[in-house]
Formats: structure tokens, sequence, C-alpha cells
């Protein structure tokens, strides 16, 4: 796997666009880079861009709080501090980070995040984080799905986003860290690191699950001991009272059934008897309805009569108004023809009247005609001399205007100048203060280029002897320690050895008198025990003892006396109580002598080791003093009083620094006068340019204006004098072209007015024939109904002399009536006659039901006793005799369903409790065998805290780490070996100089502790990728502690990695660091939250 490039934009502190090219010059070329700049420049965001190309998150992101801390936007909307999307810079629409990098196929692929805002703007609501890979060599976009994307990205990187975060960016001041830990932090450390946090949760979580199942099986055995079914008797004595009870309530249930049959025919029979009244009652309402229709019966018959002949009396009726109707309009229409003959005269004389005032419109215009082709020639003359006129007074304008903008400008330049002539002659002077009593520059820059390297190198020196000066006071210090703590475990191991045997001989004392106090207990509870009274009663004269062999029974007669029972469980629990203080003092006095022993073997394994390490302190001693000594300006610190060198070291340190930083100055003010005169000397050739410009330019605009000058006064008397001709021509015209439009529109007018009157009177004409036409059809058709209305009334008087019966008053009745009154009284008078028909037969019905009903019961002979009132009388007798009884039933009734009911509830809920027991056997069954199931794991791995299981998966973790982290370090350092030792997770340095000597990793110096954390990182990192190469590696920080020497070990380190052919970039705002490494990625702060990063080469 290789990062190939990287691009962002927009993200936190970097607005970019930014790209780095991996692939290009100076990166290709660098196996070793930096990434470079203050404290909160920025430069974790170029890291932070990377995880989110591949992988939509961050190390840092993962461990925000999240939900909990939300963060306002925009609008009123929050976002978790936890979301990616909060990376995206304020104030901008969109953002985007893109890495392209060779996968484990050997393919190139381009891994893109990108988030924006609504409507494109910085005010609107955060969108939906987009993702995308693509295959770069056969430009095919693989996915733009976020979810395909998770599962494809770590297919082709070869790398989850854990591994990656353990495998390419390095955590190697975290191991440094890892190193100083006493167990308990490193495990914690080695498990964060390895991401096997899940060895303390299955820890925890099989002590949970054994206390759990501990507590379900407690909580079942209580269940059951509360839920008890009842005994064999008792269930006997529920099922005897169940079946009594439930006969008893039979018998009454029987009696009910029977007085319910009864009632029911009571019932049946007052429905009936109602039925069959409504029926009479219905019978009656609907003859009574049938008579008071006679009248309407009566019409019926009438209209039947009449309506052959309707139509020829309604027609009659109409015929006298449609003939006057029509009179009344045949004499409108004659006076309206008379009306049009005089609207046709006047027309025609007024289209005589229009067509001679057309004629004379056109004779003016042909009249008008000369003058207004003068007109126009005057005014297209007049036009393009005022054109001429208006382009000459603006170039005369113009001319003016630039004249002045030139003046101003001159003056402007004028002063520039003469600012710039005394900045110049300033800098000067501070050149050559500078120069002093160099005549050239060139030397007076190489003299402070000198002082600068002679105090940077008497700088380096003195921080070389400070470091291994106090190399040397740490190095005697410890000595002096160690010997110190030598003397302690070796007076505590003479302590020890008296403490121990005053431990032995209390052990042996207590361990005597515990077993005395226990043999006497013994045979005084065996001379008074129950088993023994009865053994004494089996015993006979001359046989021996089965306890004691002797064959004299002395007690065989006389027994001792016994004491109450009262009295002999007192005496047993004193005895039982003393036996308990003998035994806990004996097992005090073990654990005191076990403590004192596990005291005395770690005092002689501490003064063994504080042997060995002060023989280690004495060699580092002597090495520490002989590099002191070897250093050259070792002699200058030797003269120096030993309590006053460490203020001589600070104060060279100061004159050195003071000198160094003298002599930037110097370099610096060189620099930039000699910057700052270069710039001034070119903008005053400019400035004398600039004004010769203006002075000739101001010279040209003089003469023209002159020009311009002679030219206007003659042309604006002319255009005076046509002005004056062309007025005189127009008159009361405003121009040509209105006179002409007046003479047009005149002579339209009347033509208009013309055709006007001609088509007036067309239409005279039109409208003259219309009404001649209309007046004869209105005579043809007056003469027509006055016939008809004859032929009607000779027709109608013979039919009405055939039905005398019919007067005028009924036929004019008659005919008002309308069809829909008529409809309606013939449905009302079939209503009528179905509803008599239907109730005469509904009450036979009802009546013959009734019979049948009553003589089921034989309480009459005849019909006529069967409806009598005195068959009434008797069957409400009997119905209020049966509701006596009824009420009288249901008391019992209802006590024995209760009787029933509880003795059947309490036979079930015993069942149910028998069932609960057996299924509560079964559960607790289940329930022992997971407690001794996860009692068994909980002995082997669990631990309330996750400390057990977690430190057997460590120490295991923990081997392969030192696997992998020692292939490396035979890489960086052939010296030295990690190994375990001295604890389960303790960590020892094999020094293979020292003929393997073995020694603690606190001994380390801090180039050396530099070289083994980065061993252990890149072992992590082996561990994380498997067998996936990786070739892009990036170091956080972790340099800042380092002295000069440390530095420069860990310098090498890093050329050893680029030697392996992987490419190191490394984070660190050390400058030290950033003056060795010639390839930077400078962050650089610009104010505001704002950071612009550049790729350098120094």
């Amino acid at each position: 796997m290789k990062i190939l490039a990287l691009r962002l934009a927009n993200l936190a502190s970097l607005p970019g666009p930014l790209e780095l090219d991996f692939t290009a010059p100076p990166l290709s070329d660098a196996g070793l880079f930096a990434i470079t700049g203050p404290t909160g420049a920025g430069k974790s965001t170029l890291l932070d861009a990377l995880c989110l190309a591949l992988y939509g998150n961050t190390p840092r992101l993962r461990q925000a709080p999240g939900r909990d801390a939300p963060l306002p936007d925009v609008e009123g909307e929050t976002v978790s501090t936890a979301d990616p999307r909060t990376l995206l810079r304020r104030g901008t629409a969109g953002g985007y980070a893109e890495v392209d990098f060779l996968g484990r196929d050997g393919r190139r692929y381009r891994a893109r995040w990108a988030v924006r805002r609504a409507r494109e703007k910085a005010s609107g609501r955060l969108q939906a984080v987009e993702q995308s890979l693509t295959d770069l060599d056969d430009e095919r976009l693989l996915t733009a799905q976020k979810r395909e994307f998770a599962e494809l990205l770590p297919e082709r990187l070869g790398l989850t986003f854990d591994q990656f975060t353990r495998a390419v960016l390095l955590a190697q001041s975290e191991f440094a860290a890892f190193l100083k830990a006493d167990d308990n932090e490193r495990s914690d450390l080695l498990e964060r690191l390895t991401g096997t946090a899940e060895y303390s949760r299955i820890s925890e979580a099989a002590y949970r699950r054994a206390i759990a199942a501990k507590r379900h099986v407690d909580a079942l055995q209580a269940k059951l001991a509360d839920d008890l079914p009842a005994e064999p008797e008792a269930r006997s004595e529920l099922e005897r009272q169940a079946k009594n009870a439930e006969q008893a309530l039979a018998g009454l249930q029987q009696q009910a059934r029977e007085l319910d049959t009864q009632r029911q025919w009571h019932g049946a029979d007052e429905r009936l008897r109602q039925a069959y009244h409504d029926g009479i009652r219905q019978q009656r309402e609907a003859e009574t309805r049938w008579q008071a229709l006679a009248e309407i019966r009566a019409d019926r018959d009438c209209r039947r009569l009449l309506a052959p002949q309707r139509h020829h009396l309604l027609r009659q009726a109409a015929l006298p108004g449609e003939i006057a109707a029509l009179e009344q309009a045949h004499r409108q229409t004659q006076a309206a023809l008379e009306r049009a003959r005089v609207l046709q005269t006047q027309a025609e004389q007024a289209r005589d009247q229009a067509a001679r005032q057309l004629e004379a419109a056109s004779q003016t215009r042909q009249q008008a005609e000369p003058n207004l082709r003068e007109a126009r020639e005057h005014t297209q003359a007049l036009a393009s001399l005022e054109r001429q006129l208006a382009e000459l007074e603006s170039r005369h304008h113009n001319c003016r205007q630039q004249a002045e903008t030139l003046d101003e400008q001159y003056r402007a330049t004028a002063v520039r100048l003469h600012e710039l002539q005394r900045r110049r002659d300033e800098w000067q002077t501070t050149l050559r203060q500078l120069m002093g009593s160099h005549e050239r520059l060139d030397a007076a820059r190489q003299a402070a280029q000198l002082t600068h390297d002679h105090a940077a190198r008497r700088s380096l020196e003195l921080d070389e002897l400070a470091s291994r000066w106090q190399e040397s006071l740490r190095a005697e210090l410890a000595q002096r320690q160690l010997s110190e703590r030598l003397a302690g475990d070796e007076k505590r191991q003479t302590e020890l050895t008296i403490q121990g045997k005053a431990a032995r001989e209390r052990l042996d004392g207590s361990e005597q008198r515990y077993a005395t106090l226990r043999d006497f207990i013994e045979r005084s509870r065996a001379a008074r025990s129950e088993s023994v009274a009865r053994l004494r009663e089996t015993l006979r004269e001359g046989e021996p003892c089965p306890v004691c062999g002797g064959h004299d029974h002395p007690f065989r007669q006389r027994p001792p006396a016994t004491p109450e029972a009262a009295q002999l469980a007192a005496q047993q629990e004193q005895e039982d109580a003393q036996l308990a203080e003998a035994r806990q003092a004996f097992e005090q006095a073990q654990l005191a002598r076990s403590e004192l022993e596990g005291e005395y073997r770690a005092a002689l394994a501490s003064i063994t080791r504080g042997r060995q390490e002060l023989q280690q302190a004495d060699e580092r001693l002597t090495q520490a003093r002989q590099a002191l000594s070897g250093h050259p300006l070792h002699a200058e610190l030797a003269d120096v009083a030993p309590e006053e060198r460490e203020a001589w070291l600070a104060h060279q340190r100061q004159l050195s620094a003071t000198e160094r930083e003298r002599a930037e100055r110097t370099l610096q003010e060189l620099a930039r006068a000699e910057a700052e005169l270069s710039p001034l000397e070119e903008a005053l050739r400019q400035g004398e340019l600039e004004r010769a410009q203006h002075e000739a330019r101001s010279a040209t605009l003089k003469e023209t204006q002159a020009q311009l000058d002679a030219h206007l006064p003659p042309l604006r008397q002319e255009r005076k004098s046509l002005a004056e001709r062309l007025q005189a021509l127009l008159g009361e015209h405003a121009s040509a072209d209105a006179w002409q439009q007046r003479l047009e529109a005149s002579q339209e007018s009347a033509r208009r007015e013309r055709d006007q009157a001609i088509e007036h009177c067309h239409g005279a004409e039109r409208e003259q024939a219309r009404l001649t036409q209309q007046a004869g059809h209105e005579a043809e058709r007056i003469e027509g109904l006055r016939q008809e209305r004859v032929t009607l009334d000779a027709r109608l008087a013979e039919w009405r002399h055939a039905h005398p019966q019919l007067d005028d008053t009924t036929l004019a009745r008659l005919l008002a009536q309308s069809e829909d009154e008529a409809a309606h009284q013939e449905r009302e008078l079939a209503d009528a006659d179905e509803a008599r028909q239907r109730t005469e037969a509904s009450l036979a019905e009802r009546r013959h039901a009734l019979l049948e009903h009553r003589r089921e019961r034989a309480l009459a002979d005849s019909e006529a006793e069967l409806l009598s009132e005195a068959v009434e009388a008797r069957i409400v007798s009997l119905r209020e005799t049966l509701d006596a009884q009824q009420t009288a039933l249901q008391p019992e009734l209802a006590a024995a369903q209760q009787v029933r009911d509880d003795a059947v509830h309490a036979l079930r809920d015993d069942h149910r409790r028998r069932l609960r027991q057996q299924q509560g056997q079964a559960e607790l069954e289940s329930a022992c065998a997971e407690q001794v199931r996860w009692g068994r794991i909980n002995e082997l791995i669990g631990s309330a805290d996750g400390k057990v299981f977690r430190r057997i998966a460590q120490a295991y973790n923990l081997e392969q780490l030192l696997e992998h982290a020692n292939a490396h370090l035979a890489n960086l350092s052939r010296r030295y070996r990690l190994a375990r030792g001295g604890s389960e997770l303790g960590l020892l340095v094999v020094d293979h100089d020292m003929g393997d000597e073995r020694r603690s990793v606190h001994s380390l110096s801090g180039g050396e502790t530099f070289l083994v954390s980065l061993a252990l990182a890149l072992g992590l990192a082996s561990m994380a990728s498997g067998e996936l190469t990786i070739e892009s590696l990036f170091i956080d920080e972790g340099f800042g502690s380092l002295d000069p020497q440390s530095l420069a070990l860990a310098m090498e380190a890093l050329d050893g990695l680029q030697a392996l052919g992987r490419r190191v970039g490394v984070i660190s705002h050390v400058q030290e660091m950033h003056e060795r490494i010639p390839v930077q990625i400078q962050v650089e702060p610009l104010g505001n939250g704002t950071s612009r990063a550049q790729l350098v080469s120094v």
C-alpha cells in the first residue's frame, strides 16, 4: 500500500485548494519529508484529510463525545461534535478531501470525500456526505454509494480504519509512555494501541454473567418455595367439593330452564296479542282513509272522459291571445318599414357630401408637396450640422478634462518621485552604516555569516557539553541512589531474618495449642454423646467393649451425670468458639510467616538486582565522565566551580545565542536593505519616464484644443441661419414629417367618412327589403290562425253537447290541473286501496296465529272464548305466578354458581401451581447448569474490572509485539533487543554490546528511547497490516524532548527507515528537525483561523 497524492479544500484552517503529489519532485525524490509548523497551525489537518478521504472519519473525531455535545450550525441547526462535517471551514459552501493510492492489487485508485451546504451557499444547511472510489488505471467509477464505498475501500487498500491508524499513522509518542509505564498502565496502553479492548469487556462480561446466573438460580429457588401445590389429601377434598357443587348447580339450572320455557310462551302470547290489536287498528285506519278520498275518485272519472279532448280545449283557449299578439307585431313591422325608407334617403345624401370632402383634402395635399420637400432638405442639413458641432464640442470637452487629469498625474508623480528619492537616500545611509568598515556589500555579508556560523557552532558545542555534564550528574545521582537503596535492602534483610525466627516460634506454639484443644474437646464430646449411652446399655459382663476393648464396664450400672440439653448446647457453643479462636490464631501465624517469607525472598531478589544495577551504574558513571572529559570545552568547564557550572553554561549559551541573533539580524537587515533599494531605484526610473510622457501628452492636447476653438464659431453661425429658414417654411407645424402626417391624416379621415356613408346606404337598403318580406309572412300567419279557430269551435261544441255533466267550472278546474297533480292523486288512490287490502290480510294472519298459540295450552274451546277477556285475565295471573317463582330461584342459583366457581377456581389454581412447579424445576435445572458453566468460565477469565483476561490477552499481544518490534529494531540498531521480564507485562532491554546484559528501559537515553519506541510503533504497524507491505508512514510528535545527541540518533533511525524503501513523513514543530530535513510541507498560520500549506525544498 502506498499513498500517491493528497488533495483538499476548505477543511479546518486550510482553505486550499491544496495538492501534495508524492509521485512528482521534490516529494518523489525524498524518502523522508517533514510536516512543519507551529502548534495549532493545522499540521494534523493534513492527516485528518487523509483519513477522511479513505474512511470518512478521523482518530480525533472518534474520541469526541458525540450526541451529548451538539454544536450550533446555521439556521438554528445543530451538528454532533463527532460528525466529520464539522471539519468544513466556517463561511464556505463546500469542501473535499481526495487521496490517490496504490492498492494491494498493484492498481491505482482515487478515494474522495466531499461535503457541501444547500444551494451552494455558506448559509445553507449541511448536506449528506458524498464518497466515491475510482479505478484510475481504467478511469472507471467503482462506486458513489457510502455503503458500497465502506465495503470496497478496505478490500482494495488492504487495511481497515483501525488498522490504518495503527499501521500508517505511527503512535511513536504513545509508545514512549508505554515503555516507562507500570504493568497496569502498560496493559491499558497496549489494549488501546492494539485495539483489543474486547478482552477486558469479555472478562467483565464473564464476571457479570456468572453473577447474573447465580442471582437467577436464587430467584428461581425462592419463586418455587413461594408457589407450592396442595398435598394429595387436600387435592382430593378439592375435587370432591367441586363435584358436589356442580351437581347442586345442575339441578337448579334445570328448574330455571323450565321456568324460562314458560316465560317464553307468555312473551310470545303478549307479542301475538299486541300484533292482533295493532292489526285491528291499522284495518280501521285504512278504511277511513279510503272513504275520505271519494271526491278525488270522482275527479279521476272526469279526467278519463276529458283526456281525448284535452289538447283541443287548451288550443281553443290559446288561439285568441296568439292571434292578437301576431296582429300587434304586424302593425309594428309596417311602422319600421316606413322608417327604413326615410333612413335610406338620408344615407344617400351623406354619401354624396363625404365624396366632395375627400376630393378637397386630396387637392390640399398636392398643393403643399413642394414646400414639404424643401423643409425635409433643410431638416437633414441641420441635423448633419448639429452632429458635427456636437462631435467637436465633445472633443473640446475631453481635451480639457484630459489636460486637467494629466496635470494632477504630473503633480502626483512629482510627489511620488520626491518620496522615493527620500527613501532611497535613507536606505543608502542604512546600508553604509551596516557595511561599516567594509567597502563592499559582499564582504560585509560574508563577515556577518562567519560570525553567525561561529556562534552557532559554539551553541551546539555548549549544548553537547551540557548534555554530557547532565548525563554525568544523572549517572552519579543514580549510582548514589542505588547504593543507598542497596544498603536499605540489606538492613531490611537482617530485620526480616529476626522477624522470621520469631514468627516460626509463634507458629509452632499456636499449632500445638490448637491440636491440644481439639483433642480435649473431641474426648469430652465422645464421653457425653447419646450414642455412648446407648452403647453402654448393650455391654455384657465379661465381653470386650467395642470401643476400647476393655472387659471392665464401670459406667454400665452407674453412668456419669448427663447435663440438660440447654447446658449441653451452651457448652458445645463455647467449645466451638474456643476451637475457632485457636484455629484463627494458627492461620494468622501461618499467614504472617508466609508474608515474611515473601518479603524476605523479595528483599533477597532486590539485593541481587540492586548489586547488578549498582555495577551497571558504576560503568555508566565511568563512561559519562570519560565522554565529558573528551569534550573540547571540558577544560573551560573544569575551571568553573562545580556549584557555578550550571549558571556558567546558561550564561555561555546566552552569549552564543545573543551573538548568533545579532549576526542573524545583521544578515537580515543587509538583505532587507538590498531588497528595498533595488525596487526603489527601479521605481525612480519608471517615475521619471512617466513624467516625461505626461509633458509630451500635455503639449499635444493643448494644440488640439486650439484647433477646435477655431472651428466651433463658424459652425454655430451656420446652424442658426439654417434653423431660421426651416422655421419660416414650417410655420405652425413642428416638423416636415408632422406637416405631412397631418395632411395624410386629413385625407384618410375624409376617405373613411365616405366609405362609412356608402356602407350606411347599403345597410338601409337591406333593412328595407327584410322588413317588406317580414310583413308579408305575418299577414299570411294571421289568416291561418283565424281559420283554425273557426274549425275548433265547431268540433268542441258538438263534444260538449254529448257530455252535459262537464260544465264550464269543472272543465276549467280539470284543465288548470297539472299532470303532476293528477299523477299524485292517482298514486294516492292506489296507495289507499293497497293499504286497505293489505291490512285486511294481515289482520286475518295475526288472528289465526294468536288462536293457534293459545290452543297449545287448551285455555278454551271456541275461537271467541280464546279471544275473550276471561282468558286474557287468566293468562295475566299465570304470568305473575311465574315471575314470583323466577325471582325466588335467582338467589339460590347465584349462590350455587358461586360455590361451584370457587371450588373449580381452587382446583384450577392448584393445577396451575403444579404445572409451574414442573416448569420451574426444569428451568432451575437449566439455570443451575448455566451457573456451573459460567462459574467455571469466571474462575478462569472473569473479573469485575476486566483485569484477569486483559492481562492474559495483553501478555500474548506483548509477545507478538516484541517479536515484530525486535525485527525492526535489528534494522535500526543492532545493539539492543526487547524482552519480557521482571513482571507479567514487564519490559527489559537486552544490550548485545554488554554481553547480552538485561537492562531496565528506564536506563535508556533519549535517543535510545526514541529508537525503541519507534521500533515498537513499527512492530504495531506490522501486526496491524499483516502481510501487506506499507510503503508510506507518518510519525507523530515525539522529538521535542530530545537533546542534540538523541536527535542525531533519531535522524539516523529515520534515514534507516527510508533506506528500507519507505516514504516517511515526520510531523514536528522542533526547529532542529526542520533544519535536517530538506523537503518540508510548511503549514503557516495567517491569522483569523486561516493557515497556508506549501511544499518547499530547503
